[in-house]
Order: C-alpha cells, then structure tokens, then sequence
C-alpha cells in the first residue's frame, strides 16, 4: 500500500502492526517532519533491544524460528503502548509489554524497530523532501 500525508494515522499504525516497511518510513517521516525524529531512532532502538533481549530469554522457540514471508498483524494498541513507553524511555514498561507477547510478535516488533532504524537514519542524512528522479547522484 501506498501511504501518504492523507493516510489516517489508524491505517499507518495498521501497516506498521503488519511489519510493512513503507508504513514505518511513513511514520518516521511524520516524526521527523514535526521535529520528533531523533527521540523516534531512540525510541525504535530500545524497542529493539527489549525484543532482542526477551528473544534470548525463549532460547527453544529462538533455535526453533523460521522468519515468515508475512507476519499476523499485532495489537495496533500494544504497537501505540510500546511506542510512547519507548519514547519516553520507559525501559521497564516496553520490557513489561514486549515479554506479555507471543514470540512471533517479539520479532514483529523488532523488526518493526528495525524499520523504523532505517528510516530514522535515513530522514536523518537526506531530509524529509521525495528525491528528484531525474537529479544526478554525483
């Protein structure tokens, strides 16, 4: 799916729960825009490590997975709860919600961080503004 300015935050969220990498980027972009970018890299690193963390805590089930092509959409309310608690570097709180969830979803999440990793550094270093097809990269 296509996301743009338009696209209501429910439907981003909604995206983002399904571990779609274009809504993560269009979410990251939202935050850098309205100047939220460098706490949403912080954020998204934390949600990394707590998942990171609680997949070494399962090491049965982290031997035994096999990524998916397409994961089952989580919670879109646990995503929001995560996102604030790592926003507001919650530590304790985002271990709390990420160890209550299945393990399939822990990889969801980190890889919903990842994405949003990526897109952070990404905003970071060109800016927020669709690059110019036609612009020369040299």
């Amino acid at each position: 799916m296509a996301y743009t300015d338009d696209t209501p935050m429910k439907a981003l969220l909604a995206g983002m729960a399904s571990v779609d990498a274009d809504a993560c980027h269009e979410f990251a972009r939202r935050q850098h825009v309205a100047g939220y970018g460098p706490d949403l890299a912080t954020a998204a690193a934390l949600i990394h490590d707590l998942a990171f963390a609680a997949q070494l805590e399962r090491p049965d089930e982290l031997l035994a997975w096999k990524y998916p092509e397409t994961f089952t959409p989580i919670d879109t309310e646990v995503l929001t709860q995560l996102l604030q608690a790592a926003s507001e570097n919650d530590r304790e709180t985002g271990a709390a919600l990420i160890a209550e969830q299945s393990f399939a979803d822990i990889t969801a999440l980190s890889s919903i961080a990842s994405y949003l990793s990526q897109a952070c550094e990404q905003l970071r270093r060109f800016g927020a503004r669709t690059p110019d097809p036609q612009q020369s990269l040299f």
